[in-house]
């Protein structure tokens, strides 16, 4: 009885500052490697300190006219979702040297009040439904592994369809890396009554694929779960594999066999995937991606250009995938309290203390590129937008000299595994989706390095926070 009064109590308090405008769920997006993590742990630092951080949030317009009073994290609304570890990532950042903070392998949130001062004029003030002069803005973070958001497709595909997709072996690299896998394939009956053990085999088989793919850069990982699952690990649920060896013509035979015979190995795989879908993928989605307000899509362009065309490739194809489940649209009172609605998104390229600052507009440029298939829909609906080059925890110090009568730049930071400070100058980013002559002859290179030290105060040294904080926060606090 408690448990459900206090669940009521939460929901009524919920749609209370839904109402007023006093509640904002911000989707923290990003596919693999992209530092959600390390973006969701360095805004959060930041906003704890906003009270007296006006020379670290220089464009935070809050910040400069001192509105903010206080911040602090408060129970979070959903008691069966673990809490973000907030607290043990500062304490990782503060070791000597600083590491980074685990990378995520199953889902957190957090939420943070901000409690602020209005700035409205006494007539606003008076015209106001909420006219206090302190208020407090409720600000919940979702974090998840990168890999479980490429599942969302799958809310849309049969297990037949889903085989038939194309996207496993479209590659010679993939096609090479899956051997081991079809091979096994070829020797299953999907007619026989199943074999458990062979099952898993094969499982196992695609696992270590789909491992074998990320560990080359590729972003298309399906499913996500079988990478990171969390605390599904082996579970029957994660004991399934698409059979891209079937030719489209014997699919109506397959699946008429499998409502015949529920035993069957076609069966258990259809079950399977389902189940997959409707428990794993569907209840991801209807908890935590339908009801965002704004939105931040973080993109490492970076690491690709280390690995190859085909890497850079699949990060703009994954992109794609993910994009047409997040629903657009400007926020009335209706769709605050009823059908929310993402009314800003944010595009961050990340990593930028990866390259030297001259090199900014050109990551910034090359995201642009990225994702112009994807804004269609988004500039139709008149959706606020904006780009930014991020570095939410600093690994390097840039250093400028000069060399025959021109400034240069470099970079400074402590490689991952050495104590000594190396100095680096990565090279030109390029502006657009690089052509075949750039892989044939790149001389792009990052290194993966420490992160520098926290100051005394325990603030997190960043590149671009107070801008995107600017654009994603700001107007709520007028």
């Amino acid at each position: 009885m408690w448990d459900l009064l206090q669940q009521t109590k939460n929901t009524l308090e919920q749609k209370y500052y839904q109402v007023f405008d006093h509640n904002l769920r911000l989707a923290v997006t990003g596919l693999s490697r992209s530092g959600k993590t390390a973006f969701i742990t360095s805004l959060i630092n930041h906003l704890l300190n906003a009270d007296d951080d006006r020379g670290h949030l220089a464009l935070f317009t809050p910040v400069q006219q001192q509105q903010i009073l206080s911040c602090k994290i408060v129970p979070q609304p959903n008691f069966n979702v673990p809490s973000f570890t907030y607290s043990k990532n500062l304490s990782v950042l503060s070791t000597n040297p600083p590491t980074w903070p685990q990378a995520t392998t199953d889902i957190s949130e957090i939420r943070l009040a901000i409690r602020y001062q209005n700035n409205k004029s006494f007539f606003d003030k008076l015209t106001s439904i909420n006219f206090r002069e302190h208020n407090t803005l409720y600000l919940d973070l979702i974090d998840y592994p990168g890999e479980w958001l490429l599942d969302l497709p799958l809310l849309h595909l049969s297990y037949a369809q889903w085989s038939q997709s194309g996207n496993f072996l479209d590659t010679a690299l993939r096609q090479k890396l899956a051997q081991p896998w079809l091979q096994t394939l070829e020797q299953l009956d999907l007619y026989a009554p199943v074999d458990l053990e062979q099952l898993a085999q094969i499982s196992q088989l695609y696992t270590e694929f789909l491992h074998q793919c990320k560990a080359q850069g590729l972003e298309f990982i399906q499913p996500g779960r079988f990478v990171l699952p969390g605390s599904y690990k082996n579970s029957p649920l994660l004991t399934f594999f698409p059979l891209v060896h079937i030719e489209s013509t014997e699919w109506s035979k397959l699946l008429k066999h499998a409502s015949k015979e529920p035993n069957s190995t076609i069966a258990i795989l259809k079950e399977r995937y389902e189940q997959y879908v409707e428990q794993l993928v569907k209840g991801f989605y209807e908890q935590h991606f339908k009801r965002f307000d704004r939105q931040i899509i973080l993109v490492d362009c970076l690491t690709p250009l280390n690995h190859s065309d085909l890497a850079f490739f699949e990060t703009k194809k994954a992109l794609e995938q993910i994009f047409a489940h997040f629903t657009y649209g400007q926020r009335s009172l209706w769709h605050r309290l009823f059908m929310p609605q993402i009314d800003k998104l944010a595009f961050a390229a990340t990593k930028a203390d990866h390259i030297t600052s001259d090199q900014w507009s050109n990551l910034v440029s090359l995201l642009k590129n990225l994702t112009r298939e994807n804004l269609r829909e988004v500039n139709f609906k008149n959706i606020e937008t904006a780009y930014f080059a991020l570095a939410a925890i600093r690994a390097t110090e840039q250093l400028e000299f000069t060399q025959d009568g021109k400034t240069q730049f470099a970079l400074a930071g402590k490689r991952l595994g050495e104590s000594e400070t190396s100095y680096q100058y990565p090279g030109q980013v390029p502006s657009s989706v690089p052509q075949a002559d750039f892989w044939q002859n790149n001389k792009f290179a990052f290194d993966q390095y420490h992160p520098l030290p926290l100051n005394s105060e325990q603030r997190i040294n960043a590149i671009g926070m107070d801008k995107v904080l600017d654009f994603l926060l700001a107007d709520k606090f007028a």
